[in-house]
């Protein structure tokens, strides 16, 4: 069987796919079963071969093909990586069918468009599936219909959505029907549920593989073992059941976690900062020291009066003449704006945090809080000590889930 991938170029040589590439590759292009799912580590390159596999069968049969996404950015990676390797060979490119006002340079240029149809009558159109659009995506799944589906990051759709998708299929013959779901195992939602369904083709490939195979380096393994997600990325294992609620959120760190990394003692080595949460209603001010080696909770209180925290935040700025005052945090939203006010008054120049602002990293989380929390947590496991206290134990209540454009977020006040 000759090696078709090396139709497709990257950086001016012919693609060489891995054997588990290959056989992902294979099980498109010559559909090779009907329902098929794969599990795959993240940045294996299982978009590139599928996109590769997708373009191929699309030109060289009339079959079209729907690929589906979670949101609108993961849509457009795979169709992006057909537009680009669309130009590899004059065989394909001639078949592509393009409207009056689409010129070949253009379409290599902007990437951007969802829908592709060649000459032969094959094509390919990608429908984002996002469940913070509800109805809208719904219906939008509901006027399509296709007997070749691809679900790329298929956990991250939610179950009322998967089903509406597998609604299309009802009206094929069924041995002329093609369904493949591809992904990180997230949630034991629909996605857990046909990986134990016997109808399915299963292909499955995590780490190990990925090492074995030169798509990783045994350093860059042992880094990101040290990060949260890790089991799901690369081990590529569905979270226990115990550890996950029905609305698919899950502990940021364990209770085993915190206990493990208590310390009696503070050690005052690195740069000093200081967070301060300014709370309202009877709940307690709380201001906890961080080191680079040692978190400490340093006061706690229940007064309401904003004078009460400044008073706190200059004490401990005494005791520790280390710290200054742009490594001093406050929760600048509701009444903590005023302290932060009061401070910059006295020409103590604080840092007023809100935590629904944008993080600094946004393509991997939600806001400043998701952020925040997941670097806590981050910091502990790689070796942060905590001064033991009782407080440490709410920790555990913080809950996290992967959105559908695959950014953390943290499970909002009022459920918690």
């Amino acid at each position: 069987m000759p090696n078709l991938s090396n139709l497709f170029r990257l950086n001016n040589q012919p693609i060489e796919l891995s054997p588990s590439q290959q056989q992902i590759f294979d099980l498109i292009l010559y559909k090779q079963a009907k329902r098929s799912q794969i599990i795959a580590p993240t940045q294996y390159g299982k978009s590139l071969t599928v996109a590769l596999a997708t373009l191929l069968r699309a030109v060289s049969t009339d079959e079209r093909f729907i690929i589906l996404a979670p949101s609108e950015k993961k849509a457009q990676i795979i169709m992006g990586y057909i537009i680009d390797h669309a130009f590899d060979s004059p065989m394909i490119t001639s078949q592509l069918e393009l409207d009056a006002s689409v010129s070949l340079d253009r379409l290599r240029r902007e990437r951007s468009r969802n829908h592709l149809t060649f000459k032969n009558g094959g094509g390919i159109k990608t429908l984002t599936l996002d469940a913070k659009y509800g109805k809208k995506s719904v219906e939008a799944a509901m006027g399509f219909g296709g007997n070749r589906l691809i679900l790329d990051e298929s956990s991250l759709i939610d179950d009322v959505l998967y089903s509406t998708v597998k609604r299309m299929l009802g009206g094929y013959d069924y041995a002329d029907t093609f369904l493949l779901e591809i992904g990180n195992p997230f949630y034991r939602n629909h996605f857990h549920r046909t990986w134990h369904d016997d109808l399915y083709h299963k292909v499955f490939i995590d780490f190990h593989t990925g090492l074995t195979e030169g798509r990783y380096s045994p350093e860059f393994i042992e880094e990101m073992r040290k990060e949260v997600l890790f089991d799901i990325f690369y081990e590529c294992s569905f979270p226990d059941e115990d550890m996950i609620d029905d609305k698919g959120f899950r502990p940021i760190i364990t209770s085993e976690e915190v206990e493990a990394h208590y310390t009696d003692t503070f050690k005052e080595m690195g740069t000093l900062k200081l967070g301060v949460d300014v709370a309202g209603g009877g709940d307690e001010n709380v201001y906890i020291l961080r080191s680079h080696v040692t978190a400490q909770v340093v006061g706690r209180n229940r007064s309401n009066d904003t004078m009460t925290n400044v008073t706190e935040i200059q004490r401990i700025m005494e005791e520790h003449p280390t710290l200054e005052a742009r490594n001093i945090f406050i929760d600048d939203i509701g009444i903590g704006r005023g302290v932060t006010d009061r401070l910059k008054e006295k020409g103590i120049d604080v840092t007023g945090v809100s935590v629904g602002s944008p993080a600094q990293d946004t393509t991997k989380y939600a806001n400043i809080k998701a952020e925040s929390y997941w670097n806590t947590a981050n910091w502990i496991r790689k070796g942060g000590r905590l001064v033991r206290a009782d407080g440490w134990m709410q920790l555990p209540w913080i809950k996290y889930k992967v959105s559908s454009d695959k950014v953390i977020q943290i499970e909002p006040k009022q459920q918690l």
